[in-house]
């Protein structure tokens, strides 16, 4: 079993008198939140070697787990901190990992995949084909396919993430977010739903990449492209629809702003994808219930892109 520490608490007083809080995730082993779908997942695996080798799946578009005479090998579809997650687990575990990355995937988390003995499939694709292309060698494999949106044994692990800032904030009224594939979504609400919470949850996407929220522009690139999916599940869409969760949608230059504002006067640096969520916060603030609090996703980001990224108008 592989333990996971609580991330800190910070309320954001240098950037707001309003009661503004950040779940600092980006200080999680791995620099970011995948470790606790990745810590989760491989509990419920190592649970079903020792005692139900031939178990399904908690999904129903995936392979079986690996049994006793098979491999402890994972295919991890990823734009880079998924893989991270994993990697860091599967190295505690004793398990081997194949990542299907995207060609662009940083040098940075590249050199970091490969430190951890991932083997790197890269792919000219985005998102939604890297999922597509992990299926298929995890069926080949006889491996475990990841599915880091819709697999509960991985999603599950975010409910911990909601848990945590409710016992340090019990009278949170909105919960922030950053919203890729929507794993991050279904985890918060999980626990939200199990433990009666009326905390409002709200998920942000780059307004020139969205997926979940009601649009009617082109897509074009963005600078938050851990958040890139081509096409939205529907398991996510029904869940947003279900438990009416605004998906709000945040310029480029807010996201960069945000970067500076967080790095500036309160000494974190993360990356794009996560600095959205204070973007988004600032964009809105009159309208949310206090006390507010963002997760803040992770920093895998080199210093050089950071600065650069900040410096970008």
């Amino acid at each position: 079993m592989l333990k996971i520490e609580p991330t800190p608490l910070v309320r954001l007083g240098n950037l707001f008198p309003q009661q503004v809080y950040a779940k600092c995730e980006f200080l999680a082993l791995s620099g970011c939140f995948k470790i606790r779908g990745a810590a989760h997942l491989l509990d419920v695996l190592e649970s079903q070697y020792q005692s139900r080798p031939s178990a399904t799946r908690g999904i129903s578009d995936g392979p079986r787990p690996p049994t006793l005479d098979t491999p402890r090998h994972l295919v991890v579809p990823s734009m880079g901190n998924t893989a991270l997650g994993a990697a860091a687990a599967a190295q505690a575990l004793g398990f081997t990992m194949t990542g299907v990355v995207p060609q662009s995937i940083s040098s940075d988390k590249d050199a970091k995949l490969r430190a951890l003995g991932v083997e790197l499939v890269k792919l000219d694709a985005g998102g939604s084909a890297l999922l597509s292309v992990a299926k298929e060698i995890a069926a080949e494999r006889n491996g475990y396919f990841v599915h880091p949106h819709l697999d509960p044994n991985w999603t599950d692990g975010y409910a911990s993430i909601a848990s945590e800032i409710l016992e340090d904030l019990p009278d949170c009224r909105t919960l922030v977010f950053p919203v890729g594939g929507g794993g991050l979504l279904l985890g918060l609400l999980k626990h939200v739903r199990e433990s009666g919470s009326d905390v409002q949850l709200v998920g942000c996407e780059p307004f020139s990449y969205p997926k979940y929220a009601k649009f009617d522009h082109a897509r074009t690139s963005t600078i938050a492209d851990g958040l890139r999916l081509e096409s939205p599940h529907p398991i996510v869409q029904q869940a947003i629809a279900d438990n009416h969760i605004p998906i709000g949608l945040v310029p480029e230059q807010e996201i960069r702003a945000a970067m500076r504002d967080l790095y500036g006067a309160h000494g974190m640096a993360v990356e794009p994808s996560s600095a959205i969520a204070l973007a988004y916060v600032k964009q809105r603030l009159s309208e949310l219930k206090e006390p507010i609090c963002m997760v803040l996703t992770g920093q895998n980001v080199t210093q050089q892109d950071h600065a650069r990224l900040m410096a970008e108008r």
